[in-house]
């Protein structure tokens, strides 16, 4: 293996225990911000553990194809050190920061969604309930009106149908119809 690629496998592993670091400051302030139940934290760990795993031998299959040496865990673990004895304090606060961010926006974009939509579809609903009910109590009192109405008129017919009984003779088809349209308009 040549030096050049030896220092390129060193650089990567470097970079390789700082996003290590990184992305375990994230899982960390992830799990304790979303609360995860206690018994579900041993297997995250695992499969955080199998992600950083599989990342690191994928960069080392990139960059000297996959030979395992000394130096590769000497290189993760210093960078992995430096990040923990540098970084890790600003970068659980920018965590910690854009977490802020993302719940902020999530909560400006579900009022926003409230004002913009329910609301309106909540108002045009009662705007609805309250026509139809008008418009019912309306509907109702025309009808009562018009029985009332027709009331003289159908005394009328009544009237007529029993002076002209004697020389009428309807047939039963035209009767009973008939007779079941007065008896509604008696109910």
């Amino acid at each position: 293996m040549s030096l050049h690629v030896q220092m390129l496998t060193m650089g990567l592993m470097l970079a390789s225990g700082v996003g290590i670091g990184i992305l375990f400051d994230l899982y960390r302030v992830l799990a304790h911000e979303l609360r995860f139940p206690r018994w579900l934290i041993p297997l995250l760990d695992l499969a955080y553990w199998a992600a950083a795993t599989f990342a690191v031998f994928r960069v080392l299959l990139f960059s000297n194809f996959g030979q395992v040496r000394f130096f590769v865990f000497l290189g993760l673990f210093a960078g992995y050190t430096l990040y923990f004895l540098g970084l890790s304090r600003t970068s659980v606060k920018l965590i910690r920061w854009i977490i802020g961010v993302v719940e902020a926006m999530v909560r400006f974009f579900v009022k926003a969604f409230h004002i913009l939509v329910i609301t309106p579809v909540m108002a045009l609903y009662r705007c609805v309930v309250v026509i139809l009910r008008y418009s019912t109590k309306v509907a109702i009192f025309i009808c009562k009106l018009v029985v009332q109405l027709l009331y003289p008129v159908r005394l009328l017919f009544r009237w007529i149908g029993r002076a002209l009984k004697p020389y009428l003779k309807v047939p039963g088809w035209i009767l009973k119809p008939w007779r079941r349209f007065t008896g509604w308009l008696k109910r």
